[in-house]
């Protein structure tokens, strides 16, 4: 990740809305290409991204698995959009 991409992910809002706002435009691509990767109407999408509709359960898998974040980061419940994966040894707490 560069330096902008990393201000733009420490800038971007508590919304899912402005998360997935950030990761479209990491990715260089436009709301309707991730409309048609997850399967969802362009319509359909802007409405959400707007805040018209809410996203649902089965919305944020989809787009956690095309961007390959998590679920969490999507609804601004951890700050990386990348989840890391960490073992931790057993009785340990976190």
């Amino acid at each position: 990740m560069n330096a902008n991409q990393k201000r733009l992910v420490t800038l971007e809002g508590d919304n899912p809305a402005s998360r997935i706002s950030g990761l479209i435009e990491m990715r260089h691509c436009l709301q309707k290409d991730v409309a048609l990767a997850i399967g969802m109407s362009e319509q359909v999408f802007s409405n959400k991204m707007n805040g018209l509709r809410s996203f649902s359960a089965k919305d944020y898998k989809a787009l956690a698995d095309f961007f390959n974040t998590s679920v969490d980061y999507l609804m601004g419940r951890t700050r990386g959009p990348w989840p890391v994966d960490a073992p931790q040894a057993e009785g340990v707490a976190s």
